[in-house]
């Protein structure tokens, strides 16, 4: 992945879609509703599970509300602008509660512990720990088996 620059940085922020992603728990008479493609929608005819951009599930609640018995919306951003990173394909050790942001660029057999704070740009060489509660700010780097504690 490429270092992004100051500018690069500032153009991605501007230039991205602001996104409010919710998960919404539903019940009620879900066989009357339709359900949009851009919505993932998780439900058989009594519950389900929705996945999708808060301002088009609002809609579909306020329109179908008569079949809609009962529904918890769970978010944790609002107009976001840099989603989180992908952890799937990263060969690190990453602790629950650690929030980490898009372009981020994690080195092998690095650790970063819960609460820790990794901003847009930031570089972690491969076996660097990044402690509970550190922050790194965009474009941080850390060299190769580097230890980070707040």
């Amino acid at each position: 992945m490429k270092m992004m620059d100051a500018n690069e940085i500032i153009s991605f922020i501007q230039k991205s879609e602001k996104k409010t992603p919710v998960k919404v728990y539903i019940k009620g008479d879900l066989k009357e509703v339709t359900f949009p493609e851009t919505v993932q929608a998780f439900v058989n005819k009594k519950s389900g599970v929705l996945f999708g951009e808060w301002s088009e599930i609002k809609t579909i609640l306020d329109e179908n509300n008569k079949h809609i018995v009962d529904y918890v919306v769970e978010n944790d951003r609002r107009n976001s602008a840099i989603p989180m990173l992908d952890l799937k394909g990263i060969k690190a050790r990453i602790e629950p509660g650690a929030i980490i942001r898009d372009h981020v660029e994690i080195g092998d057999n690095a650790v970063i512990m819960m609460n820790a704070t990794i901003n847009i740009g930031a570089v972690i060489g491969e076996g660097s720990m990044i402690d509970m509660n550190a922050v790194l700010g965009g474009r941080a780097t850390v060299g190769k088996n580097c230890h980070v504690g707040a």
